[in-house]
């Protein structure tokens, strides 16, 4: 697939212990990948795979015809951003300061701006001469996930990117999403919440045990959404 991100047999490791085996699926440009399953089965470090966070890499992962190597500053300038689970904002910087620092020219020449990201989060606007280590968690969510689009990537990772937020910042969430995808942003989504995957997913993977084994596409899900929900629930 042209423009694809292809993972090939992907298999990651924390010292001796082997987390992944053997994942491989692709991601279109403009298109959402879910990854979804119960927690410790993989999908947080599929994403920490492919920026060359995890101690060992078996397989590979490909961004447009070339292998993701080196360390993830590199990956990073390749045309990956990763929004992680754990709100990592730079807490002594302003929230304007926070944006300006991430953007970044689009190789597509269709930038996101810092008007745009502002239209989607307008919470920011209200904050933007605050310290972000001072915003509530929610804020700070909404900071990283506008700091991944102002970086204007190839392909964005979002980690669990509505947990623990308010249905008013995960509606923010969503529209960030579907502007991304709008923009020829491809998304890998690690996501519990299973409507909000439903709502802008077009794949869907199901891991289990560091292993892909279910896929999907949107018309199958639609048709049987109890299946896929079942295969989420813990008996």
């Amino acid at each position: 697939m042209s423009g694809a991100l292809v993972y090939d047999n992907l298999c990651a490791f924390y010292g001796s212990s082997q987390i992944l085996h053997g994942v491989s699926f692709e991601v279109g440009q403009g298109t959402v990948a879910c990854l979804l399953g119960l927690n410790g089965m993989g999908k947080t470090t599929t994403l920490r795979a492919t920026m060359g966070l995890v101690d060992r890499l078996e397989g590979k992962v490909v961004l447009n015809g070339e292998e993701l190597r080196g360390p993830t500053y590199r990956r990073s300038q390749m045309g990956i951003t990763l929004v992680p689970e754990d709100r990592k904002v730079f807490p002594n910087l302003t929230v304007d300061e926070n944006l300006r620092v991430a953007k970044r020219k689009a190789a597509r020449g269709q930038d996101f701006t810092i008007a745009e990201a502002l239209e989607i989060f307008p919470r920011l606007g209200e904050r933007m001469s605050q310290k972000a280590g001072t915003l509530s968690g929610g804020e700070q969510q909404m900071l990283v996930v506008a700091r991944a689009m102002l970086a204007n990537p190839h392909y964005m990772m979002l980690d669990e990117p509505t947990e623990g937020l308010a249905p008013s910042y995960v509606d923010a969430i969503k529209q960030s999403i579907d502007a991304a995808r709008n923009r020829g942003i491809g998304i890998v989504l690690v996501e519990q919440s299973l409507p909000l995957a439903l709502a802008v997913g077009d794949r869907f993977y199901v891991m289990e045990n560091g292993q892909i084994v279910q896929s999907f596409v949107r018309d199958e899900v639609l048709a049987a959404p109890d299946r896929l929900a079942n295969m989420l629930t813990v008996e």
